[in-house]
């Protein structure tokens, strides 16, 4: 990926000057974009380097400080002013100020500079590292597919400047289902994400989304789940709905299962009422339910003891399997659980009793208890999300 900072270092490209908004150097550059005025927003999803080259419009301050602020809400990476001619002479000093508010990076470009020179070599400096990335993701391709590793897998690993022993977390990163957000800004968010985190690792397509490694140090595994968390709150907050699954592991040789646990943690949230972020060491006994593919066995499970209420999400059936698990999350407690519910003990008991004949348990009996609890768990594993 080619970064803000690194346009100048393209040779040929050495005239062009960063002038304000250093703060998004880290800015990744997806494709150059030429704007012909400032009422470009359904023309960009991200990323975009957008060139203004004075032509065909009047440009003012007062059009460069709108679309600055465009810029900045479609996530484009810079805007770069063509400079010195008839038509834009120089960038007015209330126009830098506003790209160092914005945190905007705003390069200027003599004139004389041909645009079809630049277009050209900064677009074939992305399609260059695009190559270069395609090399490592049939390296993680190869290493998703391989329980072990192969000695040559492993040198290709050190000749990209992955160590073979270096700590790695994996994440999974799946859509919701009907996603209205747009797929390609929402790809430019992952990459920025990368790109962000030093990740060596490029995105990768994968379980109906995409995947993501970060590499940390040992000391900052603590931290690595909040990375996680932080990117599903800047996902949400573009309107991109999604689940994400993570895991993490030592070594390549790890990455194949760390990969598969990540792919049972986003599995998992998938079948949740909201989405979030799942950790595979969070899963519990998820961990064993979630890896079986073949779920013939846990259908069985499920019918026997949830009796009457499996596979029923009508508003009754549903009203009581929400209560049981709220029961089973306060260990048990009649008070805590109508507390939590906001119902009376009373109300609360009746239902407990109405949930023991419909499904033939009881719930004094500490086995059938447990079984109970795992059913509700393994019903929405092989059937998904309840009906609200």
């Amino acid at each position: 990926m080619i970064q803000v900072r690194s346009l100048s270092l393209i040779a040929g490209l050495e005239e062009i000057t960063l002038r304000a908004g250093h703060q998004g150097a880290d800015n990744i550059i997806r494709w150059p974009y030429v704007a012909e005025n400032n009422d470009i927003g359904d023309w960009i999803y991200g990323g975009e380097l957008i060139f203004v080259t004075g032509l065909n419009w009047q440009w003012q301050s007062e059009d460069f400080i709108q679309l600055i602020r465009l810029a900045k809400t479609k996530d484009a990476s810079g805007l770069v002013i063509l400079t010195h001619s008839p038509y834009i002479t120089s960038i007015p000093e209330e126009v830098l100020a506003i790209a160092n508010q914005e945190g905007l990076p705003l390069f200027e470009q003599p004139y004389s500079l041909p645009m079809v020179k630049v277009t050209e070599l900064l677009s074939n400096s992305i399609i260059k590292s695009d190559l270069a990335h395609q090399s490592i993701r049939w390296l993680m391709e190869h290493l998703l597919e391989s329980r072990q590793p192969t000695e040559v897998t492993m040198i290709k690993a050190e000749e990209f400047g992955i160590q073979a022993n270096s700590h790695f977390s994996v994440a999974i990163v799946v859509p919701e289902l009907h996603q209205k957000g747009d797929l390609t800004r929402s790809q430019f968010l992952l990459n920025q994400f990368l790109s962000n985190n030093n990740s060596i690792f490029p995105l990768l397509e994968y379980h109906q989304g995409w995947l993501l490694s970060l590499p940390f140090d040992i000391e900052e595994s603590s931290n690595i789940l909040n990375k996680w968390q932080e990117l599903h709150t800047a996902l949400n907050t573009q309107g991109f709905k999604c689940n994400i699954g993570v895991s993490a592991g030592e070594g390549l040789a790890q990455f194949h299962a760390t990969a598969f646990q990540a792919k049972q943690s986003v599995d998992f949230a998938m079948h949740q009422e909201n989405s979030y972020v799942v950790h595979y060491r969070d899963l519990g006994i998820n961990q064993l339910f979630s890896g079986l593919e073949d779920h013939g066995q846990l259908a069985i499970f499920c019918q026997k003891n949830l009796g009457q209420l499996y596979n029923c999400h009508g508003w009754q059936e549903t009203q009581l399997k929400n209560t049981l698990r709220c029961y089973f999350e306060h260990l048990g407690s009649v008070r805590q659980t109508a507390t939590a519910l906001s119902i009376h003990r009373n109300t609360l008991s009746n239902r407990l009793c109405k949930i023991e004949k419909l499904t033939g348990n009881d719930l004094n009996n500490a086995q059938q208890r447990l079984s109970l609890q795992n059913a509700l768990i393994m019903e929405r594993l092989i059937i998904g999300k309840p009906i609200k």
